[in-house]
C-alpha cells in the first residue's frame, strides 16, 4: 500500500544533464510484498541456483509502516557514464551496463555526491533505503530503471528491519555493508557478455523486486560488477539511526587473557555437537520464531576454527538455507566460551546480502584475529576480503579488500583453511585457483599490499604449512592425485614454482578437504578422510589423524572413532597443546578435542570436556545495565540464563533442568513473550508461539 500526501511537481534538469524527478511525501508498507510470490518470479532459470522462497527473503520482514515526511528530488535514471566522467575523467565504464555507470563503490558514490553538492551549491546524497523503495513502488512519477539495469547503492548501513512504524528512517548506526537495491549481485552463468538479463541469478525478476535487499562493503568498487547509483537532491534526514545490535557472537565477550596450563600428557579425546537440530521442522516457519537468528540455514560446510587469547574457541562455516552457492548463503559464526561445555547457537554473520558468502578462515596472529572469506559467485569478486579484531572478536575493523602490487592470475574466491607466517614476516594465504590447483597470495607488510606469488599447487583446497627448512609445503586438496595418492607441493621460492611428490595418503574428492598444522612440539598434525567418498570402486569410509616427527616423511596414523567423514575439516592448536577440529558433512557436525598422546596411544572418549568452570558470570553494558547473566556448574549451564537489551528489557531466557532439558523463551521489544521451545541438548523437542 502506498499513500501520497501530494501530487509530484514537474521534473528538473540538472547542470550536468541529470534529470531529477520530484517525489512527494507519503506513507507505505516497507518489506516483502503479499505472499506467496508467483512462480514466474521465484523459479530460477537452469544453472542459476535453486528456486527462490515464495515468502521472500528473511531480511524483507517484518513488513512495517514507513512515512516519508518531506518530498525530495531523485535521479530519473542512474548516473550515466558521461555524467560520472565529469567527476572522474579517467572512468571507462562497462558496455554491458552502458549508458549507466557501474563498478562504483559506495565511497566513490558518496564522493560524487559531495562533488556535485559543492559544484551546484545544493545538497545531493544517495537515497535512503526507504526513499528508494517508496519511489520504486510508484509507477506514475516517471522514475526509470528501478527494476532494470545496474543495482544501486543506498545511503543506509544494512541491518534487520524494526517492527515498529518508522518516520524518515536512515537504517542502523553502523555495520559492515551498505544497502543495495534494484538487483542481486551474483552471476553463475558461463559467459558475462550479451544482452541484459543474462547475468543470473542477479538479474532474475526475484532480485529486481521493490522489496529485495542486497548489500556490500562500501569500499567494494573499481571492479567489473553491476553496482551503480542514482542521486537525491534533499537535505540529510534528521532522523536518529537505529541502535546497532551486535550478534551474540560479539556480545559479553571476556577480555581477560587466559593463563593456559601445560596440558595433559595422558591420552585425551572428546567431541561435542555444534549445531541445533530442529527434528525436521522448517527453519523459516519454526526456527526463526523460537530464537534462532533469521538467515540461519540448514546446511553448514567449509569450516574454520581458532582458539583465542581469552580461552574462547570460535568457529565459522558457510551457511545456506537451501543449496550451496545460492545468493542467500552467508557465513555463520559461533563461540564456545571459556569454561563452558556447550557452544552458543550459530548466527549468520558476516553477510553480504544476495552475494553468496563462502570459505571462512580464522587466524589468530599473536592476539590479532583475522577473518578471511570469499564470494565465489559475485560479479567482480576479488580473491578474498577480510576483517580484523583486537578484542577477541567483540568488535571488528571495516571490511578490507586486497590491494595487489602486480598481476593476478586465475583464482576462485574461496580462501583455504590454513594461513602461515614465514620467518621473514611474510603472510601466506592459500586460495582456490583453477581446476585441481590452488594459488598462494602473500603480503610482506601485514596486509597493506598483497601479491600473487605466481605458481599453482597440485590440488584444489591445498592446506599449507611451512617446512622446518623454510619451504612452503601444500598438502593435497581434492580432485587430483599422483599415481593414486594425494599430492604434496613444495616451493622453495615463495610460491613462484612448485615441485610435486606423493604423500602416503589417498586422494580426496568432492566434499572433502584436509587440514595440516605445525604443533608447538614441532610435529606436523594432519587430519582427513581415508579416501574419496563419491567415486566407484574400493574405498575406505572414515577419517584419521596423523603425526609426523620428520616433517612429513613418515606418519603415525589413528582412525577417528565413529566418523564416516570429516568433510571440510579444519584444525588448530591451543596454547595448552590441545588440538581442536571442527567437521562438516556429518549428521551432526562435531567439535573434536584431542592431544598428541591420544594420536600416539589411542584410548576411549573422555566422559566430559576440560576447563569447565563453576559460578555465576555477569556482563553489563557501558550504561551499567545487565547484558548477560549465566550460572555454570562444571561447565554446564544451570538455573536461568538471561540476555537483556540495552534498554533493560529481557530479550531471551533459557531455563535449565537437571535432566539435560532446557526451555528457551523469546521476548519482543515491549517485553512480551512471543515463543517458548523445549530442548534436549542441541535437539528441539517441541515449540509454541
Amino acid at each position: 500500500m502506498l499513500l501520497l500526501v501530494a501530487a509530484p511537481a514537474h521534473a528538473d534538469t540538472h547542470s550536468i544533464g541529470m534529470t531529477l524527478v520530484p517525489i512527494p511525501p507519503g506513507t507505505f508498507e516497507m518489506g516483502v510484498d503479499s505472499t506467496p510470490l508467483p512462480e514466474s518470479i521465484t523459479k530460477a532459470p537452469k544453472g542459476a541456483g535453486s528456486n527462490r522462497p515464495s515468502y521472500g527473503d528473511y531480511d524483507e520482514v517484518p513488513v512495517h509502516k514507513v512515512t516519508i515526511s518531506r518530498g525530495f528530488l531523485i535521479g530519473e535514471t542512474e548516473v550515466t557514464i558521461e555524467q560520472y566522467r565529469q567527476f572522474r575523467p579517467d572512468y571507462k565504464g562497462d558496455r554491458y551496463y552502458a549508458p549507466y555507470a557501474s563498478g562504483i563503490s559506495w565511497d566513490d558514490a558518496e564522493a560524487f555526491c559531495a562533488w556535485l553538492s559543492k559544484k551546484d551549491g545544493k545538497p545531493y546524497r544517495l537515497p535512503t533505503e526507504a526513499e528508494w523503495e517508496y519511489t520504486a513502488r510508484a509507477d506514475a512519477w516517471g522514475v526509470k530503471n528501478m527494476h532494470t539495469g545496474v543495482s544501486e547503492w543506498c545511503l543506509d548501513w544494512y541491518g534487520p528491519y524494526p517492527a515498529d512504524p518508522q518516520k524518515d528512517p536512515v537504517g542502523p548506526e553502523k555495520g559492515i555493508a551498505r544497502v543495495i537495491r534494484g538487483g542481486g549481485l551474483d552471476d553463475r552463468t558461463a559467459k558475462n557478455s550479451g544482452e541484459p538479463g543474462e547475468r543470473l541469478p542477479g538479474e532474475m525478476a526475484y532480485y529486481r523486486r521493490s522489496a529485495n535487499r542486497a548489500s556490500m562493503a562500501p569500499s567494494f568498487g573499481d571492479r567489473p560488477d553491476g553496482i551503480g547509483f542514482r542521486v537525491v537532491q534533499a537535505p540529510m534526514p534528521a532522523t536518529k539511526p537505529l541502535r546497532y545490535e551486535a550478534p551474540f557472537f560479539q556480545s559479553a565477550v571476556r577480555q581477560q587473557k587466559v593463563a593456559f596450563d601445560k596440558g595433559l600428557t595422558t591420552p585425551y579425546f572428546y567431541k561435542r555437537e555444534l549445531f541445533p537440530n530442529l527434528g525436521g521442522r522448517d527453519m523459516h516457519d519454526v526456527g526463526y520464531r523460537i530464537g534462532l537468528a533469521p538467515g540461519l540455514g540448514i546446511a553448514y560446510h567449509n569450516s574454520a576454527v581458532q582458539v583465542l587469547d581469552n580461552g574462547d574457541v570460535i568457529a565459522a562455516y558457510y551457511n545456506t538455507p537451501r543449496e550451496e552457492d545460492d545468493a542467500d548463503q552467508t557465513i555463520l559464526t559461533m563461540r564456545l566460551r571459556y569454561g563452558a561445555e556447550d557452544w552458543d547457537m550459530p548466527e549468520p554473520w558476516p553477510d553480504f546480502a544476495d552475494a553468496a558468502d563462502a570459505a571462512p578462515v580464522f587466524w589468530n596472529d599473536h592476539g590479532k584475529l583475522w577473518l578471511f572469506w570469499g564470494c565465489p559467485r559475485l560479479l567482480g569478486a576479488l580473491p578474498f576480503q577480510y576483517m580484523t579484531s583486537d578484542d577477541n572478536g567483540a568488535t571488528w575493523s571495516a571490511v578490507e579488500y586486497p590491494h595487489f602490487t602486480g598481476p593476478v592470475g586465475y583464482y576462485t574466491p574461496q580462501p583455504i583453511n590454513s594461513i602461515v607466517r614465514a620467518a621473514d614476516g611474510t603472510i601466506y594465504l592459500p586460495v582456490d585457483a583453477k581446476g585441481g590447483t590452488s594459488v598462494i597470495f602473500a603480503t610482506s607488510d601485514n596486509g597493506k599490499t598483497w601479491r600473487d606469488t605466481g605458481g599453482r599447487t597440485g590440488g584444489r583446497h591445498t592446506t599449507l604449512e611451512i617446512a622446518k627448512d623454510g619451504a612452503l609445503v601444500g598438502w593435497g586438496g581434492k580432485n587430483t592425485n599422483l599415481d593414486g595418492f594425494m599430492p604434496k607441493a613444495t616451493s622453495r621460492d615463495g610460491g613462484k614454482t612448485w615441485q610435486l611428490s606423493k604423500t602416503p595418503f589417498k586422494p580426496l574428492g568432492s566434499g572433502q578437504r584436509p587440514s595440516i598444522i605445525r604443533l608447538a612440539s614441532g610435529r606436523l598434525f594432519f587430519v582427513a578422510d581415508w579416501s574419496q567418498r563419491k567415486v566407484p570402486g574400493p574405498r575406505r569410509d572414515g577419517a584419521f589423524v596423523a603425526l609426523s616427527d620428520d616433517d612429513g616423511e613418515t606418519w603415525t596414523q589413528r582412525e577417528l572413532p565413529g566418523f564416516k567423514t570429516v568433510g571440510y575439516v579444519t584444525a588448530t592448536q591451543a596454547p595448552d597443546g590441545m588440538i581442536h577440529m571442527v567437521t562438516s558433512k556429518n549428521q551432526p557436525d562435531y567439535h573434536i578435542e584431542l592431544n598428541e598422546a591420544w594420536v600416539l596411544k589411542g584410548g576411549p572418549e573422555a566422559a566430559r570436556g576440560r576447563y569447565l568452570m563453576s559460578g555465576r558470570q555477569t556482563f553489563s553494558y557501558a550504561n551499567g545495565r545487565k547484558q548477560w547473566e549465566v550460572t555454570l556448574k562444571d561447565g554446564r549451564r544451570v538455573g536461568t540464563e538471561t540476555f537483556w537489551a540495552l534498554d533493560g528489557k529481557k530479550r531471551w531466557e533459557k531455563v535449565y533442568a537437571d535432566s539435560g532439558e532446557w526451555v528457551w523463551r523469546i521476548f519482543d521489544r515491549q517485553g512480551r513473550q512471543t515463543a517458548e521451545s523445549r530442548w534436549k541438548g542441541k535437539n528441539l523437542i517441541d515449540a509454541k508461539f
